[in-house]
């Protein structure tokens, strides 16, 4: 007879595994795994300290999420950055994160957003300090999604989350290269200004 594992033991191997497929992101952005970077079970459990079994789980995962490409049944490779992949990028964030604000525009938590741009503003990134640099990216794609943290539509919200993610290995070069994000540091803050003039407390 089978058992059944608890839900709260899968709810923790599923946390575990977020945490070290985001670390795996993580090094992709940074650039620790470059472009073409060849990748294998065994490597990426030593660099995990994790199985071998929950590496290949990491590793089909991150293939289908275009951050890692099987090169042939033996070969995995990072994904390249390449000009359409990156024009794609931008073009599907323009099509989906202004929609979905749009329909949570009245449950944003803007005390919220406004403390994570005054983060943002705060950092006087070292653009050669890569815990710098990889920290104002997280903040600003958890400012992104922060707003629409209340969307109703979840299919959506994965998307602009994949997109968010390969957003930051687009952002990590022009930062590594400039010192800042590529935009004003008050676009944030008009778009702020625009929501509460639509929301009024």
């Amino acid at each position: 007879m089978s058992r059944t594992e608890p839900k709260s033991t899968r709810g923790q191997q599923a946390s575990e595994e977020s945490t070290l497929r985001r670390r795996v992101k993580d090094a992709i952005v940074c650039q620790k795994l470059p472009p073409g970077q060849k990748v294998t079970e065994t490597g990426l459990a030593d660099m995990l300290s994790t199985s071998r079994t929950v590496a290949r789980s990491l590793m089909e995962q991150l293939t289908v999420q275009d951050f890692l490409v099987s090169i042939s049944p033996r070969m995995t490779r990072v994904s390249p950055l390449t000009v359409i992949s990156i024009k794609e990028n931008f073009l599907l964030r323009k099509m989906i994160l202004p929609e979905l604000i749009a329909m949570c525009i009245s449950n944003i938590d803007l005390d919220a957003i406004t403390e994570l741009n005054q983060a943002i503003e705060s950092m006087n990134v070292d653009k050669d300090n890569d815990e710098q640099v990889l920290e104002v990216l997280k903040l600003n794609r958890q400012y992104n999604l922060k707003m629409i943290a209340d969307s109703k539509y979840p299919l959506p919200v994965r998307w602009a989350n994949l997109l968010e993610d390969m957003a930051m290995r687009i952002y990590w070069i022009y930062v590594k290269e400039h010192g800042k994000l590529p935009f004003a540091a008050t676009q944030h803050e008009m778009q702020i200004k625009a929501m509460q003039e639509d929301n009024p407390k």
